[in-house]
């Protein structure tokens, strides 16, 4: 035998001779590992032919491979106990258990002692029960919001924020296309009035109320304020079409999701709003609604506000960013080649 020795089976006698090495050299002081290592056989592997095992009393007979045999389970049911199960599920008085029941039926009767699981097994197998099979939520097409321009489509949420009188509850009304907030409510009620107030805030702030002109549509979550009788009867009245995200798809409303993520972490959060009275968290949210209506530069308006986006101020702006950039790409040539054209050596 030339190289490792591993992944075949071995005469007794090639076993023999190599626990008779492994065991010399652990007389002559050297480990186990040591001289397997040196027969290039693993350890375990002869550990596992000893077996604990006075090594010098192997015989042939004791290293000889024994062929494999089948499993046996000595816990399996017997073909009297399937028998009995068969012939309880086919009695008609008893037709109406399910396994559980007819288990501990048996049971109680000393016919057969054994699990649920076993009796299900069972049945299934002879064809009584069938495999149930899990029915997936069918697809629902995501509600799609198509908002070119400003007061087209309006979004609005509920959340609560912690006060000194308690917790207070912030309904946003965020335009889609823009990102501006339009109004908001603030108060200690959470119902169907907190989301009249926060539309009738943002309906009169834009100078929509008594026009001939639609009003936006209301989309929003499936919450209770959102869907109550009250809130449809509202909108009906304004002649203001709802539309509700998915049950259990909050992404689907991911923009005022979004904005309310902002503010709690940019402003509230740092505040500690719940030592403050609400006066105090009021005039926080409003300072912060202006701030990030005119100022805060928004990532998917192109770094523009919402308000210069809301009131059409964008396009000018972001192509006087674009003729900037040109400018200054022009002007950096002009520096780096000292006034020499493009194409021409120096």
């Amino acid at each position: 035998m030339i190289g490792p020795i591993r992944g075949t089976r071995l005469p007794a006698e090639i076993k023999r001779f190599i626990v008779g090495a492994v065991t010399e050299a652990k007389q002559e002081g050297m480990t186990v590992a040591r001289s397997c290592a040196i027969l290039m056989v693993d350890a375990r592997r002869v550990r596992r032919w000893v077996a604990g095992r006075d090594a010098q009393q192997l015989g042939g007979a004791d290293l000889t491979d024994r062929p494999p045999i089948a499993k046996v389970a000595p816990h399996a049911l017997t073909y009297h106990e399937r028998a009995e199960i068969l012939a309880a599920a086919q009695d008609d008085s008893l037709a109406h258990l399910r396994h559980r029941k007819l288990t501990h039926h048996l049971s109680r009767e000393a016919r057969v002692f054994c699990s649920e699981s076993s009796t299900l097994r069972v049945l299934r197998a002879a064809g009584k029960i069938p495999v149930y099979h899990r029915r997936a939520r069918p697809l629902r097409p995501r509600p799609e919001i198509v908002a070119p321009k400003p007061n087209t489509a309006w979004r609005y949420d509920l959340t609560d924020i912690p006060t000194r009188a308690g917790d207070y509850h912030l309904v946003p009304v965020l335009d889609c296309c823009s990102r501006k907030i339009t109004g908001r409510y603030f108060g200690p009620e959470e119902a169907s009035a907190s989301v009249q107030a926060a539309w009738d805030k943002a309906l009169a702030s834009e100078g929509l109320l008594g026009l001939d002109t639609p009003l936006p549509l209301a989309a929003s979550d499936r919450g209770t304020q959102m869907t109550s009788k009250s809130t449809q009867q509202f909108f009906f009245d304004l002649g203001v079409i709802q539309s509700f995200s998915r049950p259990k798809t909050p992404t689907d409303n991911a923009a005022c999701e979004s904005w309310m993520a902002t503010i709690k972490c940019e402003r509230l959060y740092d505040a500690s709003t719940a030592d403050m009275a609400p006066h105090q968290v009021e005039a926080m949210i409003d300072r912060f609604i202006e701030y990030y209506n005119e100022e805060r530069l928004h990532q998917a308006l192109n770094f523009v506000t919402p308000a210069e986006r809301h009131d059409g101020r964008h396009t000018a702006i972001i192509a006087a960013r674009k003729r900037g950039m040109q400018d200054a790409r022009e002007q950096r040539k002009i520096e780096a080649y000292g006034g020499i054209g493009d194409g021409q050596c120096l």
